[in-house]
């Protein structure tokens, strides 16, 4: 927040905080494999080589090389001590620096900061709204590298998004042949999809758009604990939990033009 109240990001500042960690985060966003890594781990929580094999459908010799370089110093992953003992295989999780870069915000930010930043975004007019994003996107640390980092990203969800269709299929031939689910407190997998879309003619209502889904990520975020509590409390073992994605992309459908 600047002196006058209005919010603004010093992506200046965040440029100088550790060079050695900004190289490392962007090392992950050239291998298309270890960035995809590092997104299951962030969506679905502590893996193991079987685990991340089989989300993004990659044999397991190629994630093990992936996760080798990945748990070196300085580490983006590290071993998840607790569910390796639980369960079979070494789990992996986010290290303390994977976690600034690459986690998404935890409830209390989304709830509070992230709404209240949105708040005094909205307090501006027009202009000083679309000086601030010009600001924003010129003063960015990873610009040059922003296109290819969601193009990675986009990627990885569309491996997700062919798992899911393989889970249908499997279960359409189930059915024709007649046969059975084995899991009958979760017979099968889906797949939903939701269209949205809108005209704007300005960066407030893009901001405007941004309030309103980081408001449903909070909600996610606190069903996702209350689920996960009522698990934990029916002593649900972990591979009979579910792991399920939903992703919402969006961004202008335009030509921008520029001098």
């Amino acid at each position: 927040m600047s002196k006058s109240g209005k919010f603004e990001v010093d992506y200046k500042k965040l440029k100088a905080q550790g060079k050695k960690t900004l190289e490392r985060v962007n090392e992950v966003y050239k291998v298309e494999t270890r960035y995809a890594i590092i997104l299951a781990i962030n969506n679905f929580g502590p893996s193991n080589i079987k685990k991340l094999a089989r989300i993004l459908g990659k044999n397991e010799a190629t994630i093990y090389h992936h996760l080798k370089d990945l748990t070196r110093e300085p580490e983006l992953l590290v071993v998840d001590n607790k569910k390796t003992r639980e369960n079979k295989g070494i789990y992996y999780k986010l290290s303390k620096m994977a976690e600034r870069n690459f986690g998404g915000p935890p409830l209390e930010i989304l709830e509070t900061k992230m709404q209240e930043a949105y708040e005094k975004i909205l307090e501006q007019t027009d202009e000083e709204i679309a000086k601030m994003y010009m600001k924003m996107i010129s003063e960015h640390p990873d610009l040059g590298n922003l296109t290819e980092k969601e193009r990675r990203s986009i990627a990885y969800n569309r491996n997700l998004e062919n798992i899911m269709l393989t889970n249908m299929e499997t279960a359409e031939k189930a059915f024709k042949t007649g046969s059975k689910p084995t899991n009958e407190n979760y017979p099968l997998g889906s797949i939903s999809n939701f269209p949205l879309d809108m005209k704007i003619s300005k960066p407030r209502h893009l901001f405007q758009i941004l309030s309103f889904w980081t408001e449903a990520a909070a909600k996610f975020a606190k069903l996702k604990l209350e689920i996960a509590k009522e698990m934990d409390k029916e002593n649900i073992a972990e591979d009979q939990r579910i792991d399920i994605h939903y992703h919402v992309v969006g961004g202008e459908i335009a030509e921008f033009e520029f001098e």
